[in-house]
């Protein structure tokens, strides 16, 4: 066996030499030994022995052992200090043989968490069973033998020590997280102390300024989440109605909070759940919650009465963030008709017409500080929608009209708000991934708001817009007045629109808006868009160099309500990003598109896919190649074939609309065909209107038999001459056209040549016609 490490050999001379007071300073270095120790605290210690005389490996594991027991049992605080670092760290390197002799650690940790020893040194004992705990849940003996019978010491500790008024906060949002993590993995052994964690627990909710003591954020988040999973300690299948029942009283509560802090107005809303609002006593300060042990601190006034509704917010969108364990029903009709109270209570806007009705028996000062604090309100509404989408995914389809709906009054609402409009940006985002495709065309136009928004911030941040919003102009010269005053005041009238609409924007609001901008193109329907909307969103790309947007864009172009395609902003995107593999992959296709639309100008269709374009015409050629071959390979034998020959005619029209005998152009069929030229041109009336018409005639003829030998030459001879005279007929044809200046359009259009071989028979009966 090798010599033993160095780290282990001087880890312990350290702690043999070193006073035990004089420990505390040295964590660092001796925990940095303890973790390059791995390997020979995780061998067996069966390992040394043999023939090999390096048993000295053990040796020196066994003395640090008991090193460390020493100065945990021992009475000086500053040795148990350095004994809890340690054996955090043995357990994190040491594997299964650490922790199969760790059970008078754990015993020893939960002393040092119920003595009066230092703050500092009971969280870390915390910390370290929790890891002890949690290590554990691989090995069942271990569990039977150490976790089941010390665990219900160490809840009761740390429930001591949560409940006392001197315990920082720090260390309550330590103990928190330690039980939010052990309860999910012993629940049955935790169920009894589920009561007095809530007791201990709800005062750290939902807090509000009304209350002694100010509560971090960090405590706010583990707590409601130990809250929530204290579901898994519901007896037998029971953690479902558990969740259930949380979370409707949670909506309750925010109903009833709501009740008391939006009296100044006169809602219109009405419950689709069948909630009735209490009736308010005008005379009193608004407030909620109480003593009871099932209610929330007391609180009073708008400002803690909306911290108290924001916290109750946060603490649903908590309970649909983290995870259950069993499959739960989540009542999305009471989530979303609590969103629906929320979002239709928007502060009073100058500018509009529609205006909240006030109740006119409560005080003006009361009414202000309730616009004040909508905007925090609306913000945790957004956070729940989020939530609720991320925990149905695509189960929210249905809800996604509804949520567009509140994201957009809310934004309409707070547009000066940098902050509101961030949360709506990420709100927007995967709200159009998951249902833009299936939206309306009214829910579409009324995404106008957002995307005039996200343009306007993203071209701000490009240096595209003005910094300040541009004055108004002043004062008509015919309508000024005589002003004592300030002169000041002649000057420019300043503009309505808020300064902070122009406000630099931080990167994360940047990164949302940005984010946001191509699923305009990509994850809506063109068709549903207006032209300016799709202007306004083109050029923001363009100029903002949005990569993603400017893509998007060409490969979902836009056709207006004619069937007109827009120009194409592929030349800007080859410019800005020409060697990008994706814009090459593009280009390339286009342009074999492009070439294709050439070749079938009627057929082509620029939102069609290319391979479908390519697969249509392969398949063409390959119809067209067996038609070819049957053709070839049919018997040459007597048979009736069928030919439709299409011929025109024309129509003429009087000036009033009657109909002209045909004598301009019809001619017998065995006239010469310059004669019949000459005769139609003389025919032509200049003050008729000539209609084309088709004429279809089927002629039943016999199929042409092998030639005999002897007629050959006679055949040929005869073949020459009507290709001579069909030539003939096409240039003067072709000369009539261009004397008359026609559109280009021919007699032969639509007719069918035929070019048939006739066996001796019939070539002499057609030689006895001419004749």
């Amino acid at each position: 066996m090798a010599s033993p490490p160095s780290d282990l050999r001087v880890l312990v001379r350290r702690l043999a030499s070193t006073p035990a007071d004089q420990l505390p300073r040295l964590c660092p270095v001796l925990v940095g030994h303890v973790l390059r120790c791995g390997g020979p605290l995780s061998a067996s210690p069966d390992a040394g022995k043999g023939k090999d005389k390096g048993a000295e490996t053990p040796m020196l594991v066994h003395k640090l052992r008991t090193h460390i027991t020493t100065l945990l049992t021992g009475r000086n605080a500053s040795g148990r200090f350095a004994a809890v670092c340690l054996i955090k760290a043995v357990v994190d390197v040491g594997g299964w043989e650490s922790l199969r002799a760790a059970d008078p650690w754990v015993r020893g940790l939960i002393s040092v968490a119920q003595k009066t020893d230092p703050l500092p040194s009971k969280e870390l004992a915390i910390i370290a069973l929790t890891k002890i705990y949690m290590l554990l849940q691989g090995y069942p003996t271990l569990i039977r033998e150490m976790a089941t019978p010390t665990l219900p010491s160490f809840v009761t500790a740390c429930l001591q020590l949560a409940k006392s008024p001197s315990t920082p906060t720090s260390v309550i949002d330590t103990v928190a997280s330690s039980l939010s993590k052990l309860v999910m993995l012993y629940p049955t052994t935790l169920r009894p102390f589920a009561g007095q964690i809530k007791t201990t627990l709800r005062t750290y909710i939902a807090p509000t300024t009304s209350d002694s003591a100010v509560i971090p954020h960090n405590l706010h988040e583990s707590s409601r989440r130990l809250f929530i999973l204290l579901s898994y300690t519901a007896p037998k299948n029971g953690s479902s109605d558990e969740w259930v029942k949380s979370i409707k009283a949670a909506i309750l509560d925010c109903h009833a909070t709501a009740d008391q802090i939006f009296r100044g107005v006169i809602e219109s809303w009405e419950s689709s759940t069948g909630y009735r609002p209490q009736q308010m006593r005008n005379e009193l300060d608004p407030s909620g919650g109480g003593d009871s042990v099932d209610e929330f601190p007391s609180w009073e006034g708008i400002q803690p009465g909306s911290e108290r509704l924001i916290g109750l917010l946060e603490f649903l969108a908590d309970h649909l963030d983290n995870p259950t364990k069993a499959p739960v029903t989540v009542p999305v009709g009471g989530l979303l008709d609590l969103t629906t109270r929320l979002t239709l209570v928007t502060p009073p806007n100058p500018s509009s017409e529609e205006t909240m009705q006030t109740n006119p028996s409560i005080s003006r000062d009361e009414k202000a500080e309730l616009w004040t604090v909508l905007s925090d309100i609306h913000t945790a509404v957004l956070r729940l929608h989020g939530s609720t989408i991320r925990r149905l995914a695509d189960s929210a389809l249905p809800l996604s009209t509804d949520l567009i709906d509140h994201t957009v009054r809310v934004l309409s609402s707070h547009r000066s708000n940098p902050a509101v409009r961030e949360k709506v940006y990420n709100l927007a985002s995967p709200l159009l991934t998951l249902a833009g495709p299936t939206l309306p065309r009214l829910t579409v136009d009324s995404l106008t708001p957002l995307i005039q928004q996200t343009c306007h911030d993203i071209l701000l941040s490009a240096g595209h817009l003005d910094d300040t919003p541009k004055p108004t102009t002043p004062v008509e010269k015919g309508k000024q007045t005589t002003v004592q005053g300030n002169a000041d005041a002649f000057l420019s009238t300043p503009s309505t629109a808020p300064a902070s609409l122009f406000a630099p924007l931080s990167s994360s609001h940047l990164t949302s808006a940005s984010t946001l901008l191509p699923l305009f193109l990509s994850h809506l329907p063109q068709t549903h868009l207006a032209p300016d909307m799709r202007s306004l969103i083109d050029r923001t790309a363009i100029l903002s160099c949005n990569k993603d947007a400017m893509l998007a864009s060409v490969l979902h172009p836009y056709k207006d309500t004619r069937g007109r395609y827009y120009p194409s902003i592929l030349p800007f995107l080859v410019q800005k990003f020409g060697t990008s593999k994706e814009v090459e992959v593009v280009r390339s296709n286009l342009v074999r598109a492009g070439r294709y639309a050439q070749l079938n100008a009627e057929e082509y269709d620029p939102t069609a896919n290319l391979d479908d374009l390519l697969a249509d015409k392969q398949l063409r050629g390959e119809d067209e190649d067996q038609e070819m071959d049957d053709a070839m390979d049919q018997p040459q034998q007597d048979q009736d074939v069928v030919v439709e020959e299409k011929k025109e005619k024309k129509v003429v029209l009087s000036g009033w609309g009657t109909v002209v005998p045909e004598t301009n152009g019809k001619q017998e069929e065995k006239m010469d065909v310059d004669t019949a030229v000459e005769e139609e041109k003389k025919a032509v009336n200049p003050f008729a209107v000539t209609v084309k018409e088709t004429e279809t005639t089927t002629v039943k003829k016999r199929a042409a038999s092998p030639l005999k030998r002897k007629s050959s030459g006679s055949l040929e001879t005869e073949e020459e001459t009507k290709v001579k005279r069909v030539a003939v007929a096409a240039v003067a044809v072709d000369a009539k056209t261009e004397e008359e200046g026609d559109d280009g359009d021919s007699d032969d259009e639509g007719s069918v040549q035929i070019d048939m071989s006739l066996d001796d028979e019939d070539d002499e009966e057609e030689n006895e016609d001419d004749e």
